[in-house]
């Protein structure tokens, strides 16, 4: 483990790296990514399909390894020799993710759902349907706590994956194209709700979209494009 952030950064980035191969076929999909995000910033990382803003997320969440540069979250540089078990608690405490399918576990309720995070970490069961209870309510779901997802619309759906992404109150929330399936009017609350979340708790939200709604919601924009990070826009 290292600690090469500055004190008011959650997020270092330098000269990120990943190619994809595919038999003889190379695909260079990030070309030298460098960018911080401070605590308690919304920053919306924007740009076209194939750009590789999907390939930067799972790197940032530990989902995939980059070919070389450096990620530095909280103190941890995922990008040095940490091990499996490291990683996996990393992700379970660190991160939060929000994807453009809920992911919504059928057979569980809404609150259950939302819950999910903390029982996992350990918490006790009633600490954490409270605060589940607490952040359903906070989002205007409290009438939809014991619905099973079959139950509610899609839009309440991605809701409930919002609260379920930021129950644990983890240091950095990864959203991914989260309002690609919903309809303009879903979109608007989703935005509102994560907009009121992220200023309300301080949250450090990073959204990768090709939306401009959801980007201008953002504190800062950056522009992605054939595998860079372009100027701010």
């Amino acid at each position: 483990m290292t600690n090469e952030s500055s004190q008011d950064k959650i997020l270092v980035v330098k000269d990120l790296h990943k190619t994809y191969r595919d038999g003889e076929v190379r695909s260079e999909v990030l070309k030298g990514i460098d960018f911080s995000v401070a605590h308690g910033e919304f920053v919306a990382i924007q740009g076209s399909s194939g750009a590789g803003k999907s390939t930067l997320l799972n790197l940032l969440g530990a989902l995939d390894k980059p070919d070389s540069g450096k990620i530095v979250i909280d103190g941890l540089e995922l990008t040095s020799e940490v091990r499996p078990d490291q990683i996996d608690i990393f992700r379970r405490d660190k991160i939060g993710f929000i994807f453009q399918n809920h992911y919504l576990m059928q057979e569980f309720t809404v609150i259950e759902n939302t819950m999910l995070p903390l029982r996992v970490q350990g918490v006790d069961k009633k600490i954490a349907r409270e605060r589940a209870a607490q952040i359903l309510t906070r989002i205007g779901l409290a009438h939809r706590l014991e619905h099973y997802p079959s139950q509610i619309s899609g839009g309440e759906s991605q809701r409930v994956a919002v609260a379920r992404a930021v129950v644990k109150n983890p240091p950095l929330i990864l959203a991914d194209e989260p309002t690609g399936n919903l309809d303009s009017d879903n979109r608007a609350r989703f935005i509102e709700v994560l907009n009121t979340l992220q200023a309300e708790d301080r949250l450090t939200v990073i959204v990768v979209t090709h939306e401009n709604e959801l980007a201008m919601a953002a504190s800062r924009r950056l522009l992605m494009k054939d595998g860079k990070i372009d100027i701010p826009v």
